[in-house]
């Protein structure tokens, strides 16, 4: 997470909730501190800058302290000094459920590091904006329009929209200008794949290339 805000925008108000994405660092930056939060599935890593607190739920054997966090008892273990209960809290409502960060302050900047190939799920949480800065500083914006429609635009020119139509179909629109493809016949404007989620019906980005995400 070494990007510079100022490089980055993504002018929106915060969130009041985000998930904690599978394998996906999010750092959640506040004026006088931030927090590194990681989710592998099982368990859930908060870290700042004096220690770190591992969230499992409770019905997981660890001998872990159960505390009330949200809607669930989960078992918690805390080192050093990691005040983030008044920042935020974990939701984490069901055995196999995405944990939730819930606000009670609204961060500065919320920002996602992704690996190539990993992916964005689309519209289902309250993100309306998610700005994407590429590794080789391709810059993009997937801006939510509707329920089920975003608008995006690259710095390379390319941008379109895709909408949720009635009948459960997706309708994708695009336009950009050529460019020369480069050794490996792969150079492209867009720098991500577009698939579908089997579980939720939403559209999923495929990144293509290492990225910074902001979500606002």
């Amino acid at each position: 997470m070494e990007e510079d805000p100022e490089k980055l925008p993504c002018e929106r108000p915060m969130p009041e909730r985000i998930h904690v994405v599978d394998a996906v660092s999010t750092r959640i930056s506040y004026v006088d501190t931030s927090f590194d939060v990681s989710f592998d599935g099982n368990e859930v890593i908060i870290a700042g800058p004096s220690g770190q607190s591992v969230l499992r739920q409770k019905n997981q054997q660890v001998a872990y302290k159960a505390t009330l966090l949200g809607g669930l008892v989960l078992a918690e273990e805390r080192q050093g000094d990691i005040a983030y209960d008044a920042y935020f809290f974990v939701d984490w409502e069901e055995e196999f459920a995405v944990p939730e960060l819930q606000f009670k302050r609204p961060p500065e900047r919320i920002s996602r590091a992704y690996r190539a190939g990993q992916q964005i799920e689309l519209g289902v949480e309250q993100a309306s904006l998610y700005c994407v800065r590429y590794s080789d500083g391709v810059e993009a914006r997937f801006e939510r329009r509707e329920a089920k429609a975003f608008d995006f635009s690259f710095s390379t020119g390319f941008y379109g929209s895709f909408r949720h139509d009635e009948d459960g179909s997706y309708t994708l629109q695009f336009k950009g200008d050529r460019l020369v493809k480069g050794e490996d016949d792969l150079h492209s404007q867009s720098k991500f794949v577009v698939s579908r989620s089997k579980y939720s019906g939403m559209l999923l980005l495929i990144l293509q290339d290492d990225a910074t995400v902001m979500v606002a």
